[in-house]
């Protein structure tokens, strides 16, 4: 076949003078039309939650270059390839073909490193992300490899060797600072209880989006006394488990319930999408798009001003909630081996990602993630005692709550409305004290008495009621650890 191109023979004359092998193909009436339907042209399984329904060769000018990728797309979907990924390289192709349209090549012949060298700059003048520009790399080598390996077409791809990856360990921030997380946290009740329940889960567990959008209703399980969530993995098609904590195990049957109450037994999904309106949230028994995920949150951003330390306003995609976690864990110092496996990575290359904020991770956090924890509340009471299983399930205990404070934990739910005593939990019933907070307590303690007797010379009275109050409180708290203590 390669010979017929080099012939500079017609898309057409093509069809009529094959050798056997190629013949199958060739007749295949599909190679008449420029746009396919992923499921019922090519029988390829679609994702309910990025459905790609359509491949479009419209933007190839080239006939010989559009025949081709038909071919291509043809002998990659009987390997089952998904319908994204050759919609995505077949996007790639119309990029090339448009870059030979420029440079005025019509012959395939023409095709060379030279051709390549002036490829690369023509993508880097389009200012695309290196990613982008690896990628397309990526499915170039990819498809010119086949060309060659079916005999259609010789093009050496060589060039491409060393340019197909790119550094992950950008300094560019793709997870979500911790002024954006607290942001998050106060602005959540705004949205769709679903919304923020998927919020909930995905920062807790670092789901991928398909893994959490198709989660089954029935999606609990109960390994003794420790819960896990039963998924299907969206890379590898296979049911997987993950450990949670119990605050998460209320949360998803919070919407269990919720979906039961909608759909009754008729639907088999923990969560749905919304009707047409993007803006008013009615539960529809489908598959909810990715991208409608990530446009609550930023709708949510843009109404109220969840932005980082620079003032710009955080642009929030999903994935961001895993690598978060994955830092979150790292930095915590939880093994490589764990994370890889929490996360269902397969190469563990990408723990290195994930290593860029704190690399000094110290080894005692470890220690200080599993010991017993005893609470006390505002009473000076001890209401909780807190047994570490795992580091994993004790890290996403902690990120359950709604407010991150500079020491102690906050224990308010996480769906209730804002905060009311912002800036003042040592008076707050939600927030929960451990011996771990003794010295900084006692430190608070100490200032305000310095403030205390300040406000007292200078005849503030209000200012001396409220700094007494919060002297009493503070000394309820130290009593009952230091009780606890012993």
């Amino acid at each position: 076949m390669s010979d017929l191109l080099n012939l500079n023979i017609d898309a057409d004359d093509w069809l009529t003078v094959q050798n056997t092998k190629d013949t199958p193909l060739l007749n295949n009436l599909l190679l008449q039309k420029d746009v396919w339907r992923t499921i019922e042209d090519l029988g390829l399984k679609v994702n309910e939650h990025d459905k790609r329904l359509t491949i479009n060769f419209q933007g190839i000018e080239q006939n010989w270059l559009k025949l081709l990728a038909k071919l291509y797309v043809l002998v990659r979907s009987q390997r089952k390839i998904s319908s994204s990924s050759l919609r995505t390289q077949v996007n790639y192709l119309i990029l090339f073909s448009k870059f030979l349209q420029q440079k005025s090549v019509s012959k395939p012949d023409q095709i060379n490193n030279k051709l390549f060298e002036e490829l690369n700059k023509y993508l880097q003048s389009l200012k695309l992300a290196e990613a982008t520009i690896s990628n397309c790399y990526t499915s170039l080598a990819g498809f010119f490899d086949l060309c060659r390996q079916e005999d259609w077409l010789e093009v050496n791809t060589y060039w491409f060797k060393g340019k197909r990856k790119y550094s992950r360990l950008q300094n560019k921030i793709d997870y979500i600072p911790e002024e954006v997380w607290q942001q998050l946290n106060e602005y959540l009740h705004h949205l769709p209880e679903p919304i923020q329940r998927m919020v909930l889960i995905i920062r807790s567990t670092g789901l991928r989006i398909g893994e959490l959008l198709n989660l089954p209703l029935d999606c609990l399980r109960q390994r003794g006394k420790q819960w896990r969530l039963r998924f299907l993995t969206e890379k590898y098609q296979v049911e997987d488990e993950l450990p949670i904590c119990p605050e998460l195990v209320v949360v998803i049957r919070e919407q269990q319930e919720y979906t039961r109450q909608h759909f009754g037994n008729s639907y088999d999904k923990l969560f749905s999408s919304n009707g047409k309106n993007r803006y008013c949230y009615k539960p529809t028994p489908r598959v909810m798009n990715a991208r409608t995920f990530g446009d609550w949150l930023n709708k949510l951003a843009q109404e109220y001003n969840i932005s980082t330390k620079d003032g710009q306003i955080w642009h929030f995609k999903s994935h961001q909630f895993r690598k978060t976690l994955a830092t979150v864990m790292t930095n915590a110092g939880v093994r490589d081996l764990i994370i890889q496996k929490y996360l269902r990575h397969r190469s563990p290359d990408m723990q290195n990602y994930y290593k860029h904020l704190l690399k000094q991770a110290l080894g005692d956090e470890y220690q200080k993630l599993m010991r017993e924890t005893k609470y006390v509340d505002s009473t000076g009471k001890i209401v909780g005692t807190h047994n570490s299983k795992n580091p994993i399930t004790e890290l996403l205990r902690r990120k359950m709550y709604q407010i991150t404070t500079q020491y102690g934990e906050c224990h308010r739910p996480v769906l209730k409305s804002p905060c009311q005593t912002v800036n003042a939990c040592w008076r707050c019933e939600h927030w929960r004290t451990s011996t771990d907070d003794l010295n900084a307590l006692k430190d608070d303690s100490q200032r305000i008495e310095v403030e205390l007797e300040i406000a007292t010379k200078l005849g503030m009275v209000r200012q001396q009621q409220g700094l007494e109050s919060d002297k009493h409180y503070l000394a309820i708290r130290i009593k009952g650890l230091e009780e606890v203590n012993g």
